[in-house]
C-alpha cells in the first residue's frame, strides 16, 4: 500500500506540474482507408504562416499558447480541405485526428475523434478491414472484458483459434507446429524443448495492445508456417501523460487457504527463478567406482608415475599382461619381492596381504572420497510436502507519455507486471490400457502447480526530423513453475499391492527481447525505408527434475525394485537465441486519391542459435537386493549420510547409495536455423471496387542439429562411434538446406464500393512452407513430463510444403455491426506429425494431408449499451498415410510398412466456438461481460499396441467480469473464471465412440477482486 501512496502522491504532482505552460495538438492525417497522408498541411486560420506538416506515419504536432478556441486548417494537393475548431488550456494536450476526403469523393459529414489507439476494437477493426491479408485480432480492450491475464488464454477468443492445457496454440485445426509466433512481428524464440510454437503465457496481457492473427500470407512475412502468423503487438506510448496501476488478489476454490502438494522451494521462487538451491555445480561431480579396476586401484595407491615410466596410463583389465602389471604392482607395494615375481605362492600370499592389510580397502577410501564429497551439493529434497496455498496475486503499473526533447518529440512508455497463481486437484486421474484395450493401470495422482511471473516493458520513440524516428523496446519475461505429480497405482505390477510414483518439475523460463526500428522518408523519391532488428536472450531450465517410482509391499512397507524401478534427477538448460532483421523500402505507384497502389520490397535474415544440455544422474544401490523406504520417509531413506562412504564391523569401506551420472554425449546438443530471404510484393487498387495483392518470397534456409561431441569429432552419417553403449540406436545429425520459392496473390472486390462501410469479398492464395525445428531434427531421446514418456527426433525430417487457399465475405454496417465468413483449404505434402512408437515418441513426415472448413464471426450492437460478439469454426481434415513401424538394425534405424491408414490430423480440433456479451450502464459506469468458449475433441496421442487414439475432450469454459468506476481515477473489478469447473479430460475413443479417460484433471474456479488507478492527461 505504501509504495501505491508514492505513485498516486508522484502522479497528481506531475498532473499539476503539467496545468502551466503551452498546450498541444496533435493527431494523425489519413485517407478514407485509413493510409497516412504524409506532408499534409496544418496551419491556424489566423495566422497562417504559423502551422507543421505530417509526418511519414500522418502525424503532426503543433503547440498552441492560446487558450480561446482556435481553428485550424488541414490541406493537402488533391484533398478536401477541412477546418476544426480546438481550445487547448496550459499544459494541456488535445488529441485531433482528421481522414481528409479526396476531391473527387463528396465530403459528406466529417467527424473529428481522439487518436484511434491500438489497442481499441476500432483500431483493429479498420486495419483489418484494409489489410492486405485476412486477419483477426484481439485487442486490449476486449481481453478488459473477458479478463484474461495472458496472451495464451486471451487468443482463444479469436476465430479458429483453440488451446491446449499447456498453453499452445492450434489455429484452424492445425497444430501448434504450424503456427509462426511474433512480438511486433519479430521472431522469438519458442522457450521449450519439445515443441515448435511459442509458449504465450509467458506474455502478460496487460502489457499488449493487440493480438493479430493472420490466416493468410503476404511476401514480408517469413513464411515458416501454415495455420496461422501471430503478431503480439505491445502497449504503444500515448500522445500525452497516462498512468495506470491495477491490484488484484483472486481466490480458487480448489487450492486457495487448502493443503496443496509441493516440494520444498528456494527463497526465490516468488520472483520466478530459483537461486540455485535446486541447481548442481556439475563440473564438480566426481564419479563413484564401487567396484574398481586393479589398475584405478593402483593408480590410487600412488603408482601412477611408475605405470606412466612403463607406457601403461589406462585399465588394462582384458589386456593379457594384466596379470603381470599387477603383479609390478605388488613389488612396487613391497608385497612381493623380485625375485618371488614367478613364485605362485609367494604371489599368492602378496595378493592375498593386499586385501588383508587393508591396502585394496585404503585404495577404495582414496578413490572414491572425491566422489563422495563432490555429491553433498544434489540436495535431499525428493519427499513431496504439503503448504496452504495463498491467495492469487497480481501488480502491474504502466506510465506513458510523449514529451519534447531537444525541440523533437519524445514518446515513451514504462510497464511491469508481477502475478502468483497456485493449481491444485487432490483427486486427479490417468488410465493405461494394455494391447486388449483393458486397464492395467490406473494413477490416482495428486496434482499441484504453483506459478510466479514479472514481465517488463520499455518502449521508446524518438522522432530526430520530420521524416526520420527511431525507436527501442526492452521486454524482459521471466517464469517460473513448480509442478507436482504424486500418484499410486493400485493396478499397475501384480508384483505389489501399488506403485507409488512422484514426478517434480520445476521450470523457469527467461526471455530478454531487444527490438530496434528506424523510420525514414524521403519526400523526392516518395519512398518510405523501414528497418527493424530484434534479438531475443532466450533460456530455459529445470533443476533437478525428478522421476520417482517405488513400490508397496503387503507388508505395508515400501521398496525399490532395481529392475522395474525409476529413481533418477534432471537437470537440464536450454540457450535459445534469435536475431531477426528486416529491410523494407515502399514507395508509390501513381497518385490517384484515395486508392492506395504501392510496392513494396526487401531483404530479411534470422538466425536462431541453441544449445541444450541435460546432466542425468541416477540413484544405484550397490549393496543389491530391494531397499526398503521404512515408514515411506523419503528424507530418511535419501539423507546425505546414506551416500557417504561407510565402514562394516570389519572397518571395510563401502556405498549404501551412489549418484552416478550418465555420460552419453547425446546429452549435449547444439543446433542452429539460418533464414535468408528477399521478398517483393505490390498493393495495387484498380479502382475504389477492386484491389489487387501479391508477391514473391525466396528464403534460403540451413537447419543443423548434432551432438557436440560428434560433431566436434566430425563423426560422418551412420558412424558406428555415434552409438553410446546405452543408445537403441545411432545418433545421427539433422540438416537440411532448401531453397524455397514461395508467390502469394490476392484479390479484394468491395461488392458495395462503400470505403468506410465495405462490403468486401477476399480470395487468397499462397504457397508457405513448415520446416523441421532444431529440436525435431536432433536424434536424442529426453522423458517429458507432459506425454509421461521418451520423445527422441528424426533428422531425416523432410520440409512441408504447403498450398493454402482462402475465400472471405465480410460485412460492415454504419450501426457498428460485422459480419465474416471464411472457407479455406489447405493441402500438405510431407505434413509432420508426432506419433508414438515401440521406443517413445519421435516426429514423422505423412505424404498427403488436407484440412479444410467455415469460419463465421461477427459482432453486434443491441439497443445502445448490449455489445454481442460470436465465432464458430468447423473443421474437417484427413491424414491418409501407411503407418510403420521402427525397426533398429546395428543402431540404424529403419521403418516397414504396416497398414494404410485413414484418419483425423494431429492436434486438429474439428469445432471452435467463442461468444462474449458485454452490457454497459453509462450512468453507473458499470460494465459486465460474459466470455464462453468450447473447442471440439482433438487427437493430442496417436494409438500403439492396439490401442485406441487419445482425444482431448470438449471442455466449457464460462467467465464472467464486472467493472465500476469509482468517482474520476478509480476502478474496481470482479471477475469468475472457469465458471462451470468442467475437468480437463484426455480420452481414449474406441471405434463406437466409447471413451475411457487417459487422465482427468479439475482445478477449479477463481475469484479476482481488482482495484484500479488511472490517470490520463
Amino acid at each position: 500500500m505504501l509504495r501505491q501512496l508514492l505513485v498516486f502522491c508522484i502522479v497528481n504532482l506531475i498532473a499539476v506540474m503539467q496545468l502551466y505552460g503551452q498546450g498541444t495538438v496533435r493527431g494523425k492525417i489519413t485517407d478514407a482507408k485509413g493510409e497516412p497522408v504524409v506532408g499534409a498541411a496544418v496551419v491556424l486560420k489566423s495566422n497562417l504562416t504559423y502551422g507543421t506538416i505530417s509526418d511519414f506515419d500522418g502525424n503532426y504536432t503543433l503547440k498552441i499558447s492560446d487558450a480561446t478556441p482556435l481553428i485550424l486548417v488541414f490541406r493537402y494537393i488533391s484533398f478536401q480541405t477541412q477546418e476544426i475548431s480546438v481550445t487547448v488550456s496550459g499544459g494541456q494536450t488535445v488529441i485531433k485526428n482528421v481522414a481528409l476526403v479526396a476531391e473527387s469523393q463528396a465530403l459528406g459529414e466529417v467527424e473529428i475523434v481522439a487518436r484511434a489507439a491500438r489497442d481499441r476494437d476500432t483500431y483493429v477493426e479498420k486495419l483489418k478491414m484494409n489489410s492486405a491479408s485476412t486477419i483477426d485480432y484481439i485487442s486490449s480492450q476486449t481481453i478488459k472484458k473477458t479478463g484474461d491475464s495472458y496472451v495464451s488464454s486471451a487468443i482463444a477468443r479469436v476465430s479458429g483459434v483453440s488451446t491446449t492445457n499447456n498453453g499452445l496454440i492450434t489455429v484452424r485445426g492445425i497444430g501448434d507446429r504450424y503456427v509462426k509466433t511474433t512480438l511486433n512481428n519479430a521472431i522469438i524464440p519458442t522457450l521449450d524443448p519439445f515443441t515448435n510454437n511459442v509458449k504465450l503465457d509467458i506474455l502478460p496481457t496487460s502489457l499488449i495492445d493487440n493480438v493479430l492473427v493472420s490466416k493468410t500470407s503476404q511476401s514480408d512475412f517469413q513464411s515458416d508456417w501454415a495455420g496461422a502468423y501471430i503478431s503480439v503487438t505491445t502497449k504503444d506510448f500515448p500522445e500525452a501523460l497516462r498512468i495506470s496501476v491495477e491490484t488484484s488478489i483472486g481466490y480458487n476454490s480448489q487450492s486457495t487457504f487448502k493443503d496443496m502438494i509441493t516440494t520444498k522451494t528456494s527463497s526465490t521462487d516468488w520472483l520466478g527463478y530459483d537461486n540455485g538451491y535446486r541447481d548442481y555445480d556439475h563440473n564438480s561431480y566426481a564419479p563413484v567406482y564401487t567396484n574398481p579396476s586393479e589398475y584405478q586401484e593402483l593408480i590410487a595407491l600412488g603408482l601412477g608415475p611408475y605405470f606412466e615410466s612403463l607406457g601403461v596410463t589406462s585399465s588394462w583389465e582384458g589386456n593379457e599382461a594384466s596379470e603381470t602389471y599387477f603383479r609390478l604392482g605388488l613389488v612396487q607395494l613391497g608385497l612381493l619381492g623380485s625375485a618371488q615375481f614367478e613364485d605362485p605362492v609367494a604371489v599368492a600370499a602378496a595378493k592375498n596381504l593386499y586385501i588383508t592389510g587393508g591396502y585394496k580397502n585404503n585404495a577404495f577410501r582414496i578413490l572414491n572420497s572425491p566422489g563422495a564429497e563432490s555429491v553433498k551439493g544434489l540436495k535431499n529434497n525428493w519427499a513431496t510436502e504439503y503448504v496452504q496455498a495463498p491467495l492469487d496475486f497480481s501488480q502491474n503499473i504502466t506510465v506513458g507519455n510523449q514529451i519534447d526533447l531537444y525541440g523533437k518529440p519524445f514518446g515513451f512508455i514504462v510497464g511491469g507486471r508481477y502475478a502468483s497463481q497456485y493449481k491444485y486437484d487432490p483427486n486427479g486421474l490417468s488410465n493405461r490400457l494394455n494391447g486388449q484395450n483393458v486397464i492395467n493401470s490406473t494413477d490416482f495422482e495428486k496434482v499441484g502447480t504453483a506459478s510466479h511471473s514479472w514481465s517488463g516493458l520499455i518502449n521508446m520513440n524518438y522522432k530526430i526530423a520530420n521524416n526520420n524516428s527511431i525507436g527501442f523496446l526492452f521486454m524482459p519475461n521471466q517464469t517460473g513453475s513448480n509442478k507436482v505429480r504424486d500418484a499410486i497405482d493400485y493396478l499397475g505390477n501384480s508384483s505389489y499391492d501399488a506403485t507409488v510414483s512422484k514426478d517434480q518439475l520445476y521450470e523457469q523460463r527467461k526471455q530478454f527481447v531487444y527490438q530496434f526500428k528506424t523510420e525514414n522518408y524521403i519526400p523526392s523519391l516518395k519512398t518510405k525505408i523501414d528497418l527493424n532488428a530484434s534479438y531475443t536472450d532466450g533460456a530455459s531450465e529445470a533443476p533437478d527434475f525428478k522421476r520417482f517410482t517405488y513400490f508397496q509391499i503387503s507388508s505395508g512397507e515400501f521398496i525399490i525394485d532395481r529392475k522395474e524401478a525409476q529413481v533418477n534427477r534432471y537437470f537440464r538448460y536450454l540457450d535459445d537465441n534469435i536475431f531477426d532483421s528486416q529491410l523494407a523500402i515502399e514507395f508509390p505507384v501513381g497518385s490517384k486519391p484515395g486508392l492506395s497502389r504501392k510496392v513494396r520490397f526487401g531483404p530479411a535474415y534470422t538466425k536462431n542459435d541453441r544449445e541444450n544440455k541435460q546432466y542425468d544422474y541416477g540413484v544405484g544401490f550397490p549393496q543389491g537386493g530391494s531397499p526398503v523406504i521404512v515408514n515411506n520417509d523419503l528424507d530418511l531413506f535419501f539423507n546425505q549420510s546414506n551416500f557417504d562412504l561407510s565402514q562394516d564391523s570389519s572397518g571395510n569401506y563401502y556405498f549404501d547409495k551412489v549418484y552416478v551420472r550418465d555420460p552419453n554425449p547425446a546429452n549435449f546438443l547444439i543446433g542452429y536455423k539460418e533464414v535468408l530471404a528477399a521478398f517483393a510484393m505490390v498493393d495495387y487498387n484498380l479502382s475504389f471496387a477492386w484491389r489487387i495483392t501479391g508477391g514473391l518470397r525466396i528464403e534460403k534456409a540451413l537447419i543443423f542439429s548434432d551432438v557436440y561431441k560428434y560433431d566436434s569429432a566430425g563423426y560422418v552419417m551412420n558412424d558406428p562411434r555415434r552409438k553410446y553403449a546405452t543408445d537403441i540406436f545411432i545418433v545421427n545429425p539433422g540438416h537440411l538446406n532448401e531453397t524455397s520459392i514461395l508467390p502469394n496473390i490476392g484479390i479484394i472486390y468491395n461488392i458495395n464500393r462503400n470505403v468506410d462501410f465495405p462490403f468486401n469479398l477476399r480470395l487468397n492464395y499462397s504457397k508457405t512452407v513448415a520446416r523441421p525445428s532444431i529440436r525435431e531434427m536432433s536424434e536424442t531421446s529426453v522423458y517429458d513430463y507432459e506425454v509421461k514418456g521418451e520423445i527422441f527426433g528424426n533428422s531425416s525430417l523432410l520440409m512441408v510444403k504447403v498450398d493454402n487457399y482462402d475465400i472471405r465475405l465480410e460485412r460492415y454496417f454504419k450501426s457498428g455491426t460485422n459480419l465474416s465468413g471464411s472457407f479455406f483449404y489447405k493441402d500438405f505434402k510431407d505434413h509432420i506429425e508426432l506419433v508414438r512408437t515401440t521406443q517413445g515418441f519421435t516426429w514423422q513426415n505423412v505424404d498427403e494431408s488436407t484440412v479444410y472448413g467455415l469460419e463465421i464471426e461477427g459482432g453486434i450492437t443491441v439497443l445502445k449499451n448490449l455489445d454481442i460478439q460470436a465465432n464458430f469454426t468447423i473443421v474437417k481434415s484427413q491424414t491418409e498415410f501407411i503407418a510403420q513401424n521402427l525397426i533398429v538394425e546395428n543402431g540404424i534405424k529403419d521403418y516397414y510398412p504396416v497398414d494404410t491408414v485413414k484418419r483425423t490430423m494431429f492436434g486438429q480440433a474439428p469445432y471452435v466456438i467463442n461468444a462474449i456479451v458485454g452490457y454497459t450502464f453509462d450512468s453507473l459506469g458499470l460494465s459486465l461481460s460474459l466470455s464462453y468458449n468450447i473447442q471440439g475433441k482433438k487427437l493430442v496421442i496417436t494409438s500403439v499396441n492396439g490401442n485406441p487414439d487419445v482425444f482431448e475432450m470438449p471442455r466449457n469454459m464460462l467467465d464472467f467480469k464486472m467493472s465500476k468506476s469509482l468517482g474520476k481515477f478509480f476502478s474496481v473489478s470482479l471477475k469468475v473464471q472457469n465458471i462451470l469447473d468442467e475437468p480437463f479430460r484426455r480420452s481414449f475413443v474406441f471405434d463406437d465412440d466409447s471413451t475411457i479417460d487417459y487422465d482427468y484433471y479439475k482445478f477449479g474456479s477463481t475469484y479476482t477482486l481488482g482495484l484500479t488507478y488511472n490517470l490520463s492527461r
